[in-house]
């Protein structure tokens, strides 16, 4: 399982997710906690759940 905590969206937190779920064939759960300072927490939900994944087994939950 991987956490990530305070995801506010920004160009390097998107490249970092595109990597985690792209690289690591071994991921079952990413939780990832949602910053809304902006109120765009749909969109940044969307941006993350398009993001190719390696592991067919991969959920992302978003908690906060």
């Amino acid at each position: 399982m991987q956490e990530i905590s305070e995801c506010g969206g920004s160009f390097q937190e998107l490249d970092q997710m595109r990597h985690f779920l792209g690289m690591l064939e071994c991921l079952e759960t990413v939780k990832v906690g949602v910053v809304d300072a902006d109120n765009n927490s749909k969109l940044l939900r969307a941006n993350l759940l398009s993001l190719p994944k390696l592991s067919s087994e991969c959920n992302i939950q978003f908690i906060g």
